[in-house]
């Protein structure tokens, strides 16, 4: 029989289709076992945040993060954070109404300051343990298919981390307002809201220099009424009233120029312009850089601490 099989192997024509079929099944193979992993049981993966406040005695998870890594729907009864072995704290009851989290899908919450934490009829003091590095936290959902501990933290980065690595990094903030749902630009001094009796509502953005454009179908806007919000309210209402616009409207202008500068407010530092460093100039001086500002900051600490020693002594 072994001769057999050796003289039917070493046969061209057999050789050949084996080598033609061998990889063809090899990749189903893969793909099907592919298939069922991503079908079957739970693979999710989450991460959370612990915050601290003033405003509040305790620290409490902030913010959590859970992400399905399968084609197939979970439902979530509840989810805790495990403290160390045998600390289950609740962060969100879904006994009554399940949480689904569908196939790929990423859910993600916020929450704000806590009273106290509780349990059965005592209070409890959870602070020192959620600072303890050493006290392993993880998050248990409570499935339709019993327990699960998420076992991975989704992978997140923030330019926070860069900077406190090195100071001269800088951490842009966009700014932005929308009025109706449309973003408003810098440059925009007038918004007109026109409300038709129809129950629509028409808004239009205003330069002072748009008295050089069509933005009007029937007239042009002047110089003149673009100088302040009462010159344009009076010029719109009169071309209301010569029958330009939409009859029956109600015209209302805002003056964006206002709102900008109460915006503008919290910003009051000098204006500067953003430079072009070279890689040398950035990681090597912002290195050395780094190092002194955390140095001053670490002394300067260290005296003011001394100094309130002193006066509770």
């Amino acid at each position: 029989m072994l001769t057999a099989f050796i003289d039917w192997f070493s046969e061209p024509k057999n050789l050949g289709t084996l080598l033609v079929t061998a990889p063809i099944a090899t990749f189903a193979l893969v793909v099907a076992i592919k298939n069922y992993k991503r079908k079957s049981g739970i693979g999710i993966r989450g991460g959370f945040g612990i915050s601290s406040s003033v405003r509040c005695e305790e620290n409490w998870v902030s913010n959590i993060v859970l992400e399905n890594m399968k084609d197939r729907a979970v439902t979530i009864y509840g989810i805790f954070l495990r403290v160390g072995h045998n600390f289950y704290i609740e962060l969100e009851d879904h006994d009554e109404t399940p949480l689904i989290l569908k196939p790929y899908e990423t859910y993600h919450k916020t929450m704000g300051e806590i009273l106290f934490y509780a349990v059965n009829t005592n209070t409890i003091r959870m602070r020192e343990l959620l600072e303890d590095k050493k006290a392993k936290k993880r998050i248990v959902l409570s499935t339709s298919e019993g327990k699960y501990v998420v076992p991975k933290q989704v992978k997140r980065w923030s330019p926070i981390g860069e900077y406190f690595r090195n100071h001269l990094t800088g951490i842009i903030q966009t700014v932005r307002v929308t009025h109706r749902g449309e973003s408003v630009g810098g440059n925009i001094n007038f918004i007109v809201d026109i409300f038709r009796k129809d129950g629509e509502t028409e808004t239009i953005q205003l330069m002072k220099s748009d008295y050089q454009l069509k933005r009007f179908k029937n007239f042009n806007l002047t110089k003149e009424c673009l100088v302040s919000k009462n010159s344009l309210q009076i010029f719109l209402e009169k071309k209301l009233e010569e029958g330009l616009l939409t009859p029956d409207s109600t015209i209302k202008v805002y003056n964006f120029e206002e709102d900008l500068e109460s915006i503008k407010k919290p910003y009051s530092g000098t204006p500067f312009t953003a430079k072009r460093w070279g890689a040398a100039y950035y990681y090597i001086f912002g290195s050395l850089y780094t190092w002194y500002s955390d140095y001053k900051m670490s002394r300067d600490n260290k005296r003011i601490q001394k100094i309130h020693a002193k006066r509770k002594a």
